[in-house]
């Protein structure tokens, strides 16, 4: 699972024609739980921020907090050990695991809430053997539009937390060590998920 901004891809230089896929693409802020915080890391501030003992509440009761909603984490990312990057919430409705994120238009990046147009230019497979054991990943190559807006987009949330989105579905969580200026984001999978790693390829080419 990614657990920070372009993960296990080679970045391949193309040029800006305007993308035509990923219409059911969307990048939300994921609710961040302080309990888990990283000393490391600096302190995360805002309304996605919840204490501990906040986000063991939310969990066990099921109530989304004013602003949130909960969504299902699709087979791609359960299929990869299940779970969510650490500092989320999550919590577990007749079988299914259910991840809260925010439900307020400034903190999304979706076609439907920006008059911009943006796209994915491709989505393809890709094997990295640059650090040694093979990175199989699906990589998702955005236009200049997208990839200046999801730059601006992810400058403001530096050192939260991200969740990537296709078909109404949490297909990855991203912990923001920086910004994306590339334009390219990488999502790995191991090896034996191929068939959940194409099915999500071509959700990615609506």
């Amino acid at each position: 699972m990614a657990s920070a901004v372009c993960a296990g891809s080679i970045w391949v230089h193309r040029t800006h024609m305007p993308g035509q896929f990923g219409k059911n693409l969307e990048f939300r802020l994921a609710a961040y739980n302080l309990g888990r915080f990283d000393q490391f890391t600096p302190r995360p501030e805002g309304i996605d921020v919840f204490s501990d003992s906040q986000a063991q509440q939310i969990a066990q009761s099921g109530e989304a907090p004013a602003g949130f909603k909960w969504l299902p984490l699709s087979c791609f990312l359960v299929r990869q050990g299940g779970g969510i990057q650490p500092h989320g919430i999550a919590r577990i409705t007749n079988g299914h695991e259910y991840m809260l994120v925010v439900d307020e238009p400034a903190m999304i990046l979706t076609h439907a809430s920006n008059a911009h147009r943006w796209g994915v230019k491709s989505v393809e497979m890709t094997a990295s053997y640059e650090f040694g054991p093979v990175v199989k990943a699906v990589q998702i190559t955005f236009d200049s539009a997208a990839r200046d807006m999801l730059r601006q987009f992810t400058e403001k949330y530096v050192h939260h937390s991200v969740a990537v989105i296709v078909d109404g579905q949490v297909v990855v969580t991203l912990g923001l060590l920086s910004p994306m200026r590339k334009g390219i984001l990488g999502l790995s999978f191991p090896e034996g998920e191929e068939a959940e790693a194409e099915k999500l390829r071509e959700s990615l080419m609506k």
